[in-house]
């Protein structure tokens, strides 16, 4: 049951960055001023006026790890396990003494183990494709940091990515509280982590964003440094913690988000968006503007921040005398990882009463008559801290952290909300809205065609799902249009087709309160490739700052703010092929706990050239003729594209507009194992779970199904470990499909498009069946649809998802009644 009053304690923290490889040295350089930007050392800086950063100085792995870890962790990985195993030592967590369900984490990062997919790409072109080395592949995913902190500490319960840029760290943190809120977990580890790297070097260089100095945040103003690093906070309940003896270092008292619908990449000049999150993570909490201590800022350095967040904050505070300081300056600005060491510096100057200044600090340059604690620390009680992160896409987080009274307050669960499907929208394979789909399902014929978009034939797969080319400019403005790549535009259109499906129209009165979560599991693939392309073969001056904006994951969703003018909360999931369940359960919860009342969940993922080499390069991933789910044999997946949107609203909300319902959410499940980086647990346990908790979550029972939409792919294992989950939980007894066999392996939008055929099959009574499905899988009981079933009475269905790495996320919908 959902309770937006359970107190969230935190109770350890942990980080690696440039001015500390543990909290002790982070915390005491902090305090004294001291910088830890320095010049850079693992990145050519030499065509780059800017040569500083916020460096982890004399960083040597094998300090920390063994060799054979060594193998599953790049830079990204190394830091985040790093920070996690401090902040579970510094909590006093034993992890082994409570159940692995109940133990998750959310991780924020804006380039996940973007090194290692930056070295496999410079093999790939300098060397050929076949000298490139896989192993990269598997650190490469936004995910694998994650997964990396999960399978070290065995963590089985919810795992997620946040990857809305430079408001991914407090973002997460957010979503982790929200997690154990809604009962998901009892314990939640958090934070974000990111290194320094080519593409984002090179990026804001082609911004000309960079200070060639240190940057000097609110006064001089003349660029930014970029930092690295990770920094994991654990969560817990309050209950659960004072139970355990736990120290309390502060409580997270609340988070809200917002959306700019400004621009691309700079903030809305005045500071609307980010006053709305600071006024929201207020209203959320109860806190008054009066009980603020602190605020953290956000405090890049650049003209851009600089300028506009000091308006908000003046406009927050008025004639309050609030201190305020920059973390940034100290540290650089770290991406993902940058909410979460300012979440840990205002947790900290709560627990010690004491907060690091704003070094570099010119009160010559001054704009604003702020407090920015200049260049000297203050002791100070700090009873409520204020954190800010602001990010390209206009995407804007908030948390309000709280001294904690070392007392559990005991409160009443609210009545769980009913949330309904009210509009889709979508496109995917060969077909360009949901009537082709469907026509093609109908007619039991492929989605999957021939490859048109590029020459083929150095590959071994010749076939995949190609969304046809529509006609943007028709649906899109010209002006936003140019703007965009692939993964938006399709991202857009599904969102135009959801919307008219819903009868929803965007306008003042509704803009602020309508939430947009994206989720992807392939990212802008087509833009990375083309901009680090150019570097690896001109130099880091060829960098292409039209480009850049929209290698960020969340750039489709900015698209979208931008597009509809759409202003409330905005998230991105970037958690593999989870990602969209894992999203509608982020919408799902925020309408649980009272954050919006509609949110449109938008999946897009890309097939282009750069996503087939890459998979070629992953041993017995494809196949080399056909996709056959289940089939005996199977030899490996068909890739495709496909983007879809669905309209989530409270049960309030849409009889309220007198709604079309489509279907209500009924339960999730969600768990991981803790086996290998880019593959499963092959006994398919942890998806089993998975299965079991979605419907005892639904309050149903495995007889209560009437039909599974399956995450089945044709590859050898997965499908093994998949069919053996539902041969545990269901038997025989209920009718299994394969809708990848229509469009071949989408990623995070396959779970969205076995969400779209359960709502078919609920108002048709049709199951469709699985392409190619011959010789189905044995030695299990498992009712696999072969030829189309009609006339069956289907009132409540589960889609199932997982990830690479070992995440599963299983969803029950059912019929509104």
């Amino acid at each position: 049951m959902a309770n937006d009053q359970v107190q969230i304690a935190i109770t350890g923290v942990g980080i690696i960055c440039a001015n500390g490889q543990n909290i002790d040295q982070f915390w005491r350089n902090v305090t004294a001023g001291q910088s830890g930007i320095r010049l850079v050392t693992t990145i050519d800086t030499a065509e780059l006026d800017a040569k500083l950063g916020g460096e982890v100085d004399g960083f040597r792995p094998e300090d920390y790890f063994s060799e054979e870890e060594l193998q599953h962790l790049d830079r990204s990985g190394q830091f985040a396990v790093i920070a996690a195993r401090e902040a579970v030592q510094r909590a006093g967590l034993d992890i082994a003494s409570f159940d692995p369900y109940r133990l998750g984490i959310v991780l924020g990062t804006c380039l996940g183990g973007l090194r290692s997919g930056e070295e496999f790409h410079e093999q790939w072109i300098r060397q050929g494709l076949e000298h490139a080395e896989e192993h990269l592949l598997m650190k490469y995913p936004m995910h694998a940091p994650c997964d990396n902190i999960a399978h070290d500490l065995g963590l089985k319960g919810p795992r997620s990515v946040i990857a809305n840029a430079c408001a991914a760290g407090t973002n997460s943190i957010g979503y982790a509280a929200d997690m154990i809120r809604m009962g998901a977990a009892d314990i939640m580890l958090t934070g974000g982590v990111d290194p320094l790297a080519r593409l984002s070097y090179s990026g804001f260089n082609s911004l000309q964003a960079l200070s060639a100095g240190a940057c000097a945040p609110y006064s001089t103003s003349a660029g930014l440094n970029l930092g690295e690093g990770g920094a994991i906070l654990v969560l817990e309940r309050m209950d659960v913690a004072l139970q355990r003896g736990a120290t309390i270092i502060a409580e997270v008292l609340s988070y809200d988000l917002s959306a700019d619908a400004y621009h691309q990449t700079a903030p809305e000049p005045g500071g609307a968006g980010a006053l709305r999150s600071m006024k929201g993570a207020l209203r959320r909490s109860g806190v008054t503007v009066e009980d603020i201590s602190y605020i953290n800022g956000h405090g890049t350095g650049t003209p851009a921040n600089d300028s506009s967040e000091p308006k908000a904050m003046r406009s927050l505070i008025q004639e309050q005398r609030v201190p305020i300081s920059s973390t940034k300056s100290m540290v650089g600005h770290m991406l993902g990882a940058a909410g979460a060491a300012e979440s840990i510096v205002s947790a900290l100057a709560i627990k010690d009463g004491y907060i690091p200044p704003t070094i570099n600090f010119n009160s010559a340059d001054q704009k604003f008559d702020l407090d920015f604690i200049p260049n000297e620390g203050r002791e100070i009680d700090v009873q409520v801290a204020l954190s800010n992160s602001f990010a390209f896409g206009g995407n804007n987080a908030t948390i309000l952290l709280g001294k904690s009274n070392n007392q559990s307050v005991e409160s009443l669960p609210t009545a769980r909300k009913r949330v309904l499907i009210t509009g889709v929208g979508g496109l995917a394979g060969n077909a360009a809205n949901l009537e082709q789909m469907a026509d093609l399902v109908v007619r039991g014929e492929s989605g999957v065609s021939p490859i048109r978009l590029f020459d083929s034939s150095p590959y071994q797969l010749h076939e995949a799902g190609q969304v046809p080319e529509l006609a943007y400019a028709k649906m899109i403005n010209p002006s936003l249009l140019r703007k965009m790549d692939t993964i938006s535009k399709q991202a857009v259109a599904a969102v135009k087709m959801a919307l008219l499906d819903a009868g929803i129209v965007v306008n003042r009165a509704n803009q602020e309160q309508i939430g947009v979560i994206f989720a992807t599991g392939t990212g802008p693939i087509e833009t990375v490739d083309a901009f680090n392309r150019a570097i690896i073969n001109d130099g880091i001056k060829a960098a292409n700052a039209k480009l850049f904006p929209n290698t960020v994951t969340n750039a489709p969703a900015g698209h979208i703010g931008l597009n509809f003018n759409i202003k409330g909360p905005t998230s991105t999931i970037a958690a593999g092929g989870t990602s969209f369940i894992n999203a509608l359960y982020y919408a799902n919860a925020m309408i649980q706990l009272g954050q919006c009342k509609t949110v449109l969940v938008v999946s897009s993922d890309e097939f282009n050239e750069p996503l087939l080499a890459g998979y070629q390069r992953v041993s017995g991933y494809l196949s080399k003729s056909a996709i056959r789910p289940f089939d005996k044999h199977r030899d490996g997946a068909v890739l495709g594209s496909g983007s879809f949107c669905y309209v989530i609203e409270s049960e309030e909300a849409a009889l309220e507009r007198k709604a079309n319902v489509r279907a209500e959410l009924k339960g999730f499940g969600m768990t991981s194992d803790t086996r290998l980086l880019g593959g499963i647990n092959p006994r398919g346990t942890e998806w089993t779970d998975s299965f079991r908790a979605a419907v005892h979550n639904a309050g149903l029972s495995a007889s209560d199904i009437d039909y599974v939409a399956a995450a089945a792919c044709g590859h050898r294992i997965f499908d093994y470990a998949e069919a053996h989950a539902l041969n545990r939980v269901f038997g025989g007894t209920v009718p299994v499909s394969a809708p990848k066999s229509y469009f071949g392996e989408t990623h995070s939008t396959a779970g969205a498009i076995g969400l779209w055929t359960a709502l078919n099959a609920m108002q048709t009574g049709r199951i469709p069946a699985t392409l190619h499905l011959n010789e189905p899988l044995q030695g299990v009981d498992v009712d696999f649809v072969t030829s189309e079933r009609h006339e069956v009475t289907v009132r409540h269905a589960m889609i199932s998802s997982f990830a690479y790495g070992g995440s599963y996320n299983s969803l029950i919908v059912g019929r509104y009644e």
